[in-house]
């Protein structure tokens, strides 16, 4: 239950914000699911209706939220954010936390005092699962156990699926290797998933002719076969294609991508190959695979704890 504090020198509208991000953070308040009446949540807390539609309203200017014809609230499937992106955000907000605990006068031993407290209360009871996301290669099982972990709120850890861990009690896995993982472990549960990506991206690729030339970059060779692959399957490009990992010398990617009308890379490759890019003068656009919105949704209501 939302219980507000008065006396707080945050505004009741703030913190009546603060709390409902966290419900929908936690799972209180799934996607598609809709918000109490701002009347009925108004008589709950305790605040009038005019509040509550004003913090739904500022949910809805968030994307947290979707207004519904009659005037209800709908929660929405967000994006799963990548690693780098959600530790940029988690960064900003401890600073700010930070700089409010301070101006409260606490030293730095009751800072890490109420640091480790806050920890402690989030950490889930029990034994914690041993989840799994596995994929042919290993770029792919990263990204596709980053999103996972934010879609379940536990930690999925990645592996490829020639070696998987001998002590998983789940497996997910992109739905072309679902088979593979079967045969492997048919002892444990597997879900099958899609991962799709940017349909403009796609495009750009499929609009590429006979004599133009495709180079992707990733961090790792051993995604460099199966992702070319895919691409070509998926966008039916069969002119020139030079592919490169992030293994070879920076002045073999600089040349690759010097020669390419298009150059993709992988999430992973992201922080070393901009700025090769930009010596080499080349735009180019990160392919990152995304959990689809179906997908998140079967992932949640098959393993969700």
């Amino acid at each position: 239950m939302i219980q507000l504090d008065r006396a707080a020198p945050l505004p009741i509208g703030d913190q009546l914000v603060e709390a409902l991000r966290y419900q929908i953070a936690s799972g209180k308040y799934l996607p598609s699911e809709r918000l109490p009446s701002t009347r009925a949540l108004g008589e709950q807390v305790g605040v009038s209706f005019h509040t509550v539609r004003k913090a739904y309203q500022r949910l809805a200017e968030d994307g947290l939220v979707s207004v519904q014809r009659g005037g209800g609230y709908v929660v929405v499937e967000r994006a799963v954010l990548t690693r780098a992106e959600r530790l940029e955000r988690a960064s900003t907000v401890v600073q700010d936390m930070l700089h409010k605990l301070v101006g409260l006068g606490l030293g730095d031993d009751e800072l890490e005092y109420v640091v480790e407290e806050g920890v402690q209360f989030f950490q889930r009871p029990g034994r914690r699962r041993s989840l799994v996301f596995a994929a042919a290669y290993r770029e792919l099982a990263d990204s596709g156990a980053e999103q996972a972990t934010g879609a379940l709120q536990e930690r999925v850890a990645p592996s490829v699926i020639g070696k998987l861990p001998d002590d998983m009690e789940a497996v997910i896995a992109p739905l072309p290797s679902l088979g593979q993982v079967r045969i492997a472990r048919p002892d444990v549960d597997a879900v099958g998933v899609v991962l799709a990506y940017d349909d403009a991206l796609l495009e750009r690729v499929a609009r590429l002719g006979t004599t133009d030339t495709l180079a992707v970059v990733t961090r790792w060779p051993d995604a460099l076969r199966p992702l070319t692959t895919d691409l070509a399957l998926r966008t039916g490009f069969d002119g020139r294609t030079r592919s490169i990992s992030l293994e070879s010398t920076r002045s073999a990617v600089q040349a690759i991508c010097a020669e390419a009308n298009v150059v993709l890379y992988t999430p992973q490759a992201r922080r070393r190959v901009r700025p090769v890019l930009g010596e080499a003068g080349v735009q180019g656009a990160e392919l990152a695979p995304a959990l689809t919105a179906g997908s998140l949704a079967r992932l949640r209501e098959a393993l969700a704890s």
